[in-house]
């Protein structure tokens, strides 16, 4: 059994058999839903008194149900919400006999300074005292259009700022986190997972902010419910809108965008659908042809079924072309044809129980590139993936204390890779997979003094071609609190994580498409041990403050080898594993007009793979430190009130160089004139014809560093209200002081002695923006 089998094992029984199965009081049970009195559903805070104590506290979940358990007695009930009046009522709570409440706010005028601060704190406050070992942070959505960005706001970019995660240039917004791949991390759309989601190959992400209400990253310990990639997981979520009648628009240096929602006439129907499409190709068209434009639209839709039941729907279709194929220039050098999107369809079905949730999904997601030449009909380049998933998750609170969770699901595969020309094929990958996966969950705790969470995965994968594959992943979190309040805590977790598919992506490329591939006899699944250590603290209502050492392994993970030979068909990948280690340091504050956070990261990652220029059958390893190995990483992100009305925002991120490869020396190469019949017919470089140009000889793998990157954001943005609506310009002002943050360095071995010379990322940047709602 591994360290992490025995670890965890032991703990998990006596979790289980510990938990208080008699003897107690049971509870009784307050559920129900809070809408606008107009019709929409509202999030709100609950409090229960009884003789103006405090004994339970709760909040909405994000369709307005809310579940309160409370020892049976006669309580004063409040329900509040910024913006509206607060409903005070009497609720009798007997034990087994569940109490339903609809209830109603009215909208009141309030003072509104520090609405989204406090709202923000209340649910960190609340997944502080409720999770023992997940490390878990959010952005709302006011924040994410205060963190400065390309143009508009972008979840993933603002990912970038959170503990943990390290992204290796400017021109790429996918990350990485703790020491993981980029491909290791599970992105999903509510729920749904979506493999490669960026435009422009990386650039930005697929994301509208418009129809983000949320985005949550869980960097580590995250629960056995979760399955299919060992790094971390990014849960965005969508804003259905409050179920009346909005327009929100807006134009920006990337795209203009639109996005509408309303209601069905009844106040437990939602929805929004937004629409996004770039304009480079008719901005520029009047002095050069540029045929590149992005195009994306996205749903989503909620229906309340009853009072205990809803469904939620999402869709969400978007491509990138790049289309020169059409150009009539005889002197253009090459006509191609590219394309690459993605397309998601989910649909989650949730029902409130008496003493718990059952939920049923269903979704479908698929990526695909194609890339053609015109001129050259026998090319073929694509690249897909598909996942269609089925699953069925439940929670049930049986007693007070303890909480059990269990679900199972089957996940369905296929990808489709090709690369030919003129009738060879150099590469070439078809398969499907199918994953039947289930878990078991437990959280054990008392208020104040102990979390415990247990739990395992199972997941079963049957590949074709392949053999199957069975793992088991057992995953274990304590929480302690300490000095007998809930305002500081100790935790640590540790688990197996598994994954059964890879890209193929050259991470060291700041600009790429991801080329997926599926466990199976040409490629291994991903295993990856994971111990985390930590201490959390909510010192008080502005600040909040944690702290986390960690260390995981990654066997199983895949890179490029650029040295296959052609005709062996299993060469082309190169199956290694990984080790990394560090800590992350996070401290926040909130409810004053300047609050933010600052988060600090220490990783050191390596990767040992064999080594690709070893030159001999069985070649010896290497180990050399990935190129998102960045030691430190520091960020520094504020809200603040700017003169005039404005709000401001403002990024600094400094972090130390990356690793690169550094060539150490050139020399000349020269290549031999053989006979028809066999043998050498001069010394290399008995002639002119024999040269071959100049080779480079490199130095240790990754050995070397780029300077320290340093970068400062702001952004601006102020909301003019109009009788119609209200105007929001944004100003957005990259790399303030032009750090000329390096990219990639160029040698010039023509003189004497060599040159070296380099690329820049991202200059001083400023872009303006325009929002429109009404």
């Amino acid at each position: 059994m591994s360290w992490v089998g025995r670890f965890v094992a032991l703990p998990c029984l006596s979790a289980l058999l510990c938990a208080p199965l008699s003897g107690q009081q049971a509870a009784a049970v307050l559920t129900g839903r809070v809408v606008d009195a107009s019709g929409p559903v509202l999030a709100a805070d609950l409090v229960l008194t009884l003789d103006d104590d405090e004994v339970a506290r709760g909040e909405t979940d994000a369709d307005g149900t809310f579940r309160i358990e409370a020892p049976p007695a006669r309580y004063t009930l409040r329900v509040t919400r910024l913006g509206y009046a607060e409903d005070v009522r009497l609720v009798t709570l007997t034990a087994g006999a569940p109490v339903e409440l609809a209830i109603e706010l009215r909208p009141a005028a309030v003072l509104l300074e520090g609405v989204g601060v406090e709202a923000e704190r209340s649910r960190e406050r609340l997944r502080f005292e409720e999770t023992a070992g997940a490390s878990v942070r959010e952005i709302t959505s006011d924040e994410l259009k205060l963190v400065p960005g390309i143009g508009e706001a972008d979840p993933i970019r603002a990912v970038e700022v959170l503990p943990g995660v390290v992204s290796t240039s400017d021109f790429s917004s996918s990350f990485h986190v703790r020491g993981g791949s980029a491909d290791q991390n599970l992105i999903l759309l509510d729920g749904t997972p979506i493999f490669s989601p960026f435009h422009l190959g990386g650039f930005f992400s697929v994301f509208n902010a418009d129809m983000v209400s949320r985005a949550e990253l869980a960097s580590g310990g995250f629960e056995a419910r979760y399955g299919g990639r060992v790094s971390s997981v990014l849960s965005v979520e969508s804003d259905p809108g409050d179920g009346t009648f909005a327009v929100d628009g807006g134009v920006s240096l990337l795209a203009t965008r639109v996005a509408v929602s309303g209601g069905a006439g009844d106040r437990d129907v939602r929805w929004r659908v937004s629409g996004r499409r770039s304009y480079f190709d008719k901005l520029l068209a009047p002095v050069a042809e540029f045929p590149y434009h992005l195009q994306d639209l996205q749903a989503v839709a909620e229906v309340g079924l009853s009072l205990r039941d809803r469904l939620r729907f999402t869709a969400y279709t978007g491509d990138d072309v790049l289309d020169f194929s059409q150009l009539e220039d005889e002197d253009f050098p090459l006509r191609i044809d590219w394309s690459w999107g993605n397309d998601v369809v989910g649909l989650r079905w949730d029902r409130s129980l008496d003493r718990g949730r059952l939920s049923a999904r269903a979704s479908y997601t698929r990526f695909s590139t194609s890339l053609t030449f015109p001129d050259f009909g026998d090319t073929d380049f694509r690249s897909r993936i598909s996942q269609r998933s089925f699953g069925v998750d439940w929670n049930l609170r049986p007693l007070p204390l303890l909480e059990i969770g269990a679900g199972a699901g089957v996940d369905d595969f296929g990808f489709d890779n090709l690369a030919s020309t003129g009738g060879t094929v150099f590469s070439e990958g078809l398969g499907t997979g199918t994953q039947y996966g289930g878990y078991l969950q437990t959280v054990w705790g008392r208020p104040g003094t102990w979390l415990v969470e247990a739990g395992a995965r199972i997941d079963h994968w049957v590949p074709a071609p392949g053999e199957p594959i069975t793992e088991v992943s057992p995953r274990l979190a304590v929480k302690r609190f300490l000095g007998g309040s809930s305002r500081w805590a100790i935790n640590a977790s540790a688990g197996r994580y598994t994954q059964f598919l890879h890209s193929l992506r050259d991470e060291e490329l700041p600009l790429g498409l991801d080329i997926w591939v599926l466990t199976g006899e040409r490629t291994p699944h991903v295993v990856s041990d994971q111990l985390q250590v930590g201490i959390e603290a909510f010192p008080n209502d502005e600040w909040t403050f944690s702290a986390e050492a960690y260390v995981r392994t990654f066997d199983g993970v895949l890179t490029f080898n650029t040295t296959d030979d052609p005709n062996d068909d299993f060469d082309d990948v190169l199956v290694g594993d990984g080790l990394s280690w560090g800590a992350d340091l996070f401290v926040r504050r909130s409810g004053t007009p300047v609050n933010g956070w600052i988060s600090a990261s220490f990783l050191k990652a390596d990767r040992t793979f064999p080594d690709l220029y070893a030159g001999t059958v069985e070649r010896p390893e290497v180990t050399y430190a990935p190129i998102f190995d960045r030691r430190l990483d520091l960020d520094l992100v504020l809200r603040f009130p700017a003169p005039r009305g404005w709000e401001g925002g403002l990024r600094l991120n400094v972090g130390t160089g990356t690793p690169y490869t550094r060539p150490v020396a050139s020399y000349a190469a020269y290549q031999p004139r053989f006979l028809k019949d066999g043998g050498r017919a001069g010394w290399a470089g008995d002639s002119d014809d024999d040269f071959a140009g100049y080779a480079v000889l490199l130095g240790e793998r990754n050995g070397e560093r780029y300077p320290v990157y340093h970068r400062l954001d702001v952004s601006f943005r102020r909301d003019y209200q109009k009788s119609w609506g209200v105007l929001t310009p944004h100003v957005d002002l990259l790399n303030v002081y032009n750090q000329k943050n390096v990219l990639f360095y160029f040698y010039d071995y023509e003189t004497t002695p060599a040159v070296r010379s380099g690329i820049s990322m991202f200059p001083f940047l400023p872009t303006i923006g325009l929002e429109v709602r009404f």
